[in-house]
């Protein structure tokens, strides 16, 4: 399956992306997910299998794509392992933004938990939803981080001299869960205009986020990340008994 968005959009999305690595999926390449739940053994498999259990699989229109869903140790997953390899290899005016917006990614309690990506299309739109297996403490810190003042905009060169300029945003959006925090990033590049839509939340020791990816302008994407993660989040309860 291709994805929607055309060539030029979809680079600059990719480098949105690798900022919030819960929506990367939507921008790496057609063969970049997988199952990966073979990298880990015992309960760290169990626990992934029954995160990706309790994923969604429709949506309203949106549907899981599989060949961009995957599960295993966070950190081993290949949504994780591309996006590290393009920070390597993007500069930032402002260095210290580089993981501005996902500092929780790096958390050693994060990149060694059990996780579940599903990605779903929606016509030209992506929903990626992420599941990880944290400690409470450690999904309450995930949603309390906000991004630096400082990083409220940015511009980023990818290895191909491909210069992109980013705004984050906070939204005021309803609590989902225990606790919950949502932002946009909204992205420009090559006279195009996307935006990266996220709500980080908990539930018990469950570190929850949904992305929506599209072209900027009139849409329904908070509505969305709102119904979506209130879906997600009831079936999450329902399967995983948290």
């Amino acid at each position: 399956m291709e994805h929607p968005l055309r060539p030029r959009p979809a680079a600059a999305s990719a480098l949105a992306c690798a900022w919030l690595l819960a929506a990367a999926t939507a921008c790496g390449t057609a063969g970049g997910g997988g199952d990966t739940a073979d990298q880990e053994s015992g309960s760290g498999a169990d626990a992934a299998s029954a995160l990706s259990t309790a994923q969604l699989v429709q949506f309203g229109e949106a549907k899981v794509v599989p060949e961009r869903s995957e599960q295993g140790v966070y950190g081993e997953l290949a949504t994780v392992r591309q996006t590290d390899k393009l920070r390597e290899v993007t500069e930032l005016d402002k260095p210290g933004c580089l993981d501005s917006i996902n500092q929780w990614g790096r958390l050693p309690e994060v990149r060694e938990a059990a996780a579940s990506l599903a990605t779903f299309a929606r016509g030209g739109d992506t929903i990626s939803h992420l599941l990880i297996d944290a400690p409470a403490g450690t999904a309450q810190e995930a949603v309390d981080t906000a991004p630096p003042a400082e990083c409220d905009s940015y511009t980023a060169t990818m290895q191909d001299g491909t210069t992109s300029s980013y705004r984050v945003t906070g939204i005021d959006l309803e609590q989902v869960g225990d606790a919950s925090r949502a932002f946009v990033v909204d992205t420009e590049v090559g006279g195009d205009s996307i935006s990266l839509y996220t709500l980080v939340y908990r539930n018990g020791d469950v570190l929850g986020t949904t992305s929506v990816l599209g072209a900027s302008g009139d849409n329904d994407f908070e509505t969305l990340l709102t119904d979506f993660t209130n879906a997600a989040l009831e079936r999450e309860r329902e399967i995983l008994d948290r």
